[in-house]
């Protein structure tokens, strides 16, 4: 949105571009009802309040006379280096470092003289307070800045929004109330700029005229002196009242021709409907809003706003619906969706009975599937058991026949508490591990017993290589309970009571025997 705050006159414009279109949404001018500064924050607010235009970011002009633009000239460098460059000069020559100013630079064109390249910068410089101004203006208004920046160069952002625009010499003339300005303009870029004013005793459109044709012929004299093989340079006309006067005598004193600027064809004024025409009569007046609306979609540019502040415009995608106008491109566009839209549909369809037949074999499948796993499963538990009992078991029923011989050489008194066989891959025998105890009331007894028992081991054709580790005796005591009754006091017929007696301990021998011996098998 593009605000104007006049001598005497609000201007605001609401638009946006999208590719290289500028849209104007809404406008709206207003005289400033009293001349009091303190005043214009509250109409402004107003104004944009009834406009409900408070959510847009907001470009201002800069003016007065601190404002002041200046042209530098150097040698091309990087931009990193060029900025630097600029920011010392600016503090030499731009007032003095003590002075408090805001400044921003662009660089406007690039020549080459000689052998040696050449850019052209332009700075405006504004004094700190008067930007501070500006945002405490859009601050009481709810707005936020999107773009600070001064009338000339609003202007020449307009430009190329403006009917007949084009390649040559140009001098813009603005008049607004009793001020005026001349923008000179070479090919699109600045070239120089002068203000003016109608005289403090001579107010009024006559006053102000005069003052713009005597800068109009000091404008063409500049012209013809610098750009002698250029041609004559035209004028465009722009600002409230007094074009057509001032287009006249122009073209009477001067022998120039000056144009009223008009809407270009980059300007698109359909979302205005029935105000159309409204705006296309009061466009000269609206110029600097305009080129204010334009300037805030640049990436680049002369900007004042500080970046901590800084809302930023980004431009809106533009789709080109000019074919909608051509009925073949339109008819063959529509054939070109339905297209599309069958393709779609038909490999939609294909692929959801793709998938319903995938889903009813995978449900045919799905018992298979589970049997297989369980099966797999069991497989695997089977394996597993097998990796478990192989090295501990005997070939065959190998050790059935061990335990049967064992068995027949054990005396009674002998108790087998455990035996393990073991394959020995390396020597290809199974290693037998026997474990018991003898126990008897003979000490004597319990060794002749497990005697018998090792010698015919020794002797069976089963076994061999046999290690008996050292045998653990011991004595162990066993007590017998025996039960006896009595009769009671009264009698016989009294009852019995009956009563535990211990009988003496017996003392036993307990043999306890570790054998290993080695089998070849059977």
């Amino acid at each position: 949105m593009g605000i104007e705050v006049g001598s005497d006159q609000l201007r605001v414009m609401h638009g946006a571009i999208s590719g290289n279109v500028l849209s104007v949404y809404d406008f709206a001018a207003e005289e400033i009802l009293i001349s009091n500064p303190e005043n214009v924050p509250q109409q402004l607010e107003s104004l944009v309040g009834r406009k409900r235009l408070d959510s847009h970011p907001v470009g201002l002009t800069l003016s007065g006379p601190g404002v002041v633009h200046r042209l530098l000239e150097f040698p091309s460098m990087p931009a990193s280096e060029l900025a630097v460059v600029v920011e010392r000069e600016m503090r030499l020559v731009g007032g003095g470092a003590g002075e408090d100013v805001v400044f921003d630079w662009e660089v406007i064109e690039e020549k080459a003289a000689a052998n040696l390249k050449e850019v052209r910068v332009l700075v405006a410089i504004a004094p700190k307070s008067q930007v501070g101004r500006a945002q405490e203006l859009l601050a009481r208004c709810r707005l936020k800045p999107a773009l600070f920046t001064t009338p000339p160069i609003a202007l020449l952002r307009s430009l190329g929004f403006v009917q007949g625009e084009g390649k040559g010499l140009h001098a813009v003339v603005h008049m607004v109330g009793q001020q005026g300005c001349l923008l000179g303009v070479k090919d699109g870029v600045w070239s120089f700029y002068r203000e003016f004013s109608s005289r403090a005793a001579e107010r009024g459109v006559d006053a102000l005229l005069e003052e713009a044709v005597r800068e109009a012929n000091r404008a063409l004299l500049y012209h013809r002196q610098r750009y002698r093989e250029g041609g004559e340079a035209g004028f465009l006309l722009s600002g409230e009242k007094g074009l057509e006067e001032l287009q006249i005598r122009l073209q009477r004193e001067t022998g120039a021709h000056g144009e009223i600027v008009r809407p270009g064809p980059g300007v698109d004024l359909s979302p205005l409907r029935e105000r159309e025409n409204i705006f296309r009569d009061l466009f000269p007046a609206f110029l600097i809003p305009l080129g204010l609306v334009a300037g805030a979609y640049l990436p680049a540019g002369i900007n004042l706003v500080p970046k901590a502040v800084r809302k930023t415009v980004r431009k809106r995608p533009s789709i080109d619906l000019s074919f909608i106008r051509r009925p073949g491109l339109g008819v063959a566009l529509v054939l070109v969706f339905l297209s599309i839209q069958l393709v779609l549909v038909f490999t939609e369809r294909y692929y959801r009975g793709l998938l319903a037949q995938r889903t009813a074999l995978y449900g045919q499948w799905v018992p298979a599937i589970q049997a297989s796993e369980e099966s797999r499963v069991l497989r695997e538990n089977e394996r597993l058991l097998k990796q478990a009992i192989d090295p501990n078991r005997g070939g065959g029923k190998s050790w059935m026949v061990l335990l049967k011989a064992v068995s027949r050489l054990a005396p009674p008194e002998l108790l087998l508490s455990s035996m393990s066989v073991r394959r020995d891959k390396d020597k290809g025998v199974w290693l037998v591990t026997l474990k018991g105890q003898v126990v008897s009331a003979d000490s004597y007894a319990a060794q002749a017993a497990f005697n018998r028992f090792y010698q015919g081991l020794k002797g069976s054709p089963h076994f061999e290589g046999i290690e008996l580790l050292p045998l653990e005796i011991s004595t162990l005591a066993e007590g017998v309970e025996r039960q006896v009754s009595k009769e009671a006091a009264g009698g016989p017929g009294d009852g019995a009571v009956q009563s535990r007696q211990e009988a003496p301990e017996i003392r036993k021998t307990k043999v306890q025997f570790e054998l290993r011996a080695q089998s070849r098998g059977i």
